[in-house]
């Protein structure tokens, strides 16, 4: 960018102010990234933040941190417009969800478990079953289907899940 303006002297004279580069810091796990532009990657800002020295990995799980405490995942080729003070959360990939055994929330880590898994995880957060119980799983059509100790079931969130001890004929 060029400049005219007129000296003490009178005179005319020209600057030339080369623009300056855009530099923004955002936090990841509260430590400084600095970029010097408005826009990247989620793959990008995780690069980002290795090269300057937070201890996370390229494969941990991005997070935005918003108001109100919420979050939202930011995938690796999602673009973010940066800007001061944005605030980030990269976590190892964890796969939890919540499931619920005989009306109780039961909070299971993994991506499948078997139906003798989901009891013991049950047992072990305070539901009143034994592992010996019939589990079944309650489908959305209203049906239900027994899960045996052997059964792998795909976990995902809200599967709904009743256990009976073996000689309830209910």
């Amino acid at each position: 960018m060029t400049a005219e303006f007129a000296n003490s002297s009178g005179e005319h004279e020209h600057i030339h102010h080369e623009p300056e580069t855009p530099h923004v810091t955002v936090l990841v796990n509260d430590q400084p990234v600095h970029f010097q532009r408005h826009k990247a990657t989620g793959a990008e800002i995780k690069a980002a933040a290795i090269a300057q020295g937070v201890p996370i990995k390229e494969d941990f799980i991005l997070y935005e941190e918003l108001p109100e405490g919420d979050s939202r995942v930011i995938h690796d080729d999602e673009e973010v417009h940066l800007r001061h003070h944005l605030r980030f959360l990269a976590r190892p990939e964890r796969h939890e969800v919540t499931v619920t055994v005989n009306e109780q929330p039961v909070k299971l880590r993994n991506k499948t478990a078997t139906g003798a898994e989901i009891k013991a995880e049950a047992i072990k957060q305070g539901v009143h079953i034994q592992q010996n119980f019939v589990l079944q799983e309650e489908l959305p059509n209203g049906m239900s289907r027994i899960v045996g100790d052997s059964d792998v079931v795909h976990l995902r969130e809200h599967l709904r899940f009743t256990a009976i001890a073996p000689d309830d004929n209910s």
